[in-house]
């Protein structure tokens, strides 16, 4: 059965051309081996219990009340890690003249985030393909923050990698004037990071500006990290 999936991660690039070629196309398929091994670097331990899934490209779907165009997508195949973070799984490989495999992303941060991918390259019919992956379970960042003068609402917190400023798909929206309450973001454990607070000023037009407080921290491997700020919007 087709569904449409709108978040994925595409760490099979396109599938390389010997494989597109009608000879190599039966009813169903040429049996193909995909494996690797899942770890968390910075725990330095396996991933067990992690879900890898296996998605085919299969064509462009329009729909819904604006009529958007849309990628489809349908699942191949899908297992667990074992105890020691292997996975294995045989499918049928089969693809049309545009169509290609993907790795889909599971978790988003949720409890796992994914960080790379490698190994073998592109999926090769026929043949075991390798892949594999990284991935850390998100520390939690309890932010007790008192905020005064939030004049220009909403003020926003999020966090982000100092070294590359990639950020985390979580962040906190405050709309009162005054004040107090605790927020929890996800990051990265073991790491340096920035936890940013900021607002933005004439948002809706040509110019808008930024300001923001900028306040560097490292993380630990403690699953929950308890921090307290008092935090003056007419500072910044």
């Amino acid at each position: 059965m087709m569904k449409s999936i709108i978040l994925f991660v595409g760490l099979v690039a396109a599938i390389s051309c010997p494989s597109c070629k009608k000879s190599n196309i039966n009813n169903e398929g040429i049996p193909t081996v995909l494996k690797g091994h899942v770890e968390d670097p910075i725990r330095g331990i396996n991933i067990s219990g992690y879900k890898v899934v296996l998605i085919k490209e299969v064509g462009i779907s329009s729909g819904g009340l604006l009529g958007m165009q849309g990628t489809t997508f349908e699942n191949v195949a899908e297992v667990y890690t074992d105890n020691n973070g292997d996975y294995s799984m045989t499918f049928n490989y089969k693809l049309e003249p545009g169509q290609g495999y993907y790795m889909a992303e599971q978790y988003y941060g949720l409890p796992y985030y994914h960080e790379s991918s490698s190994g073998s390259g592109p999926i090769v019919s026929g043949a075991t393909n390798i892949i594999n992956m990284t991935a850390w379970k998100p520390i939690e960042l309890k932010l007790n923050v008192q905020v005064i003068n939030n004049n220009i609402p909403p003020l926003i917190i999020r966090n982000e990698l100092a070294a590359t400023h990639k950020t985390f798909s979580n962040v906190e929206n405050i709309y009162q004037q005054n004040t107090s309450g605790t927020y929890i973001l996800r990051s990265r454990p073991n790491s340096d990071i920035n936890i940013i607070f900021f607002y933005n000023v004439n948002y809706n037009s040509p110019n808008p500006v930024i300001h923001q407080k900028v306040i560097p921290y490292h993380t630990t491997l403690d699953s929950t990290q308890t921090l307290n700020y008092l935090i003056d919007c007419s500072t910044f």
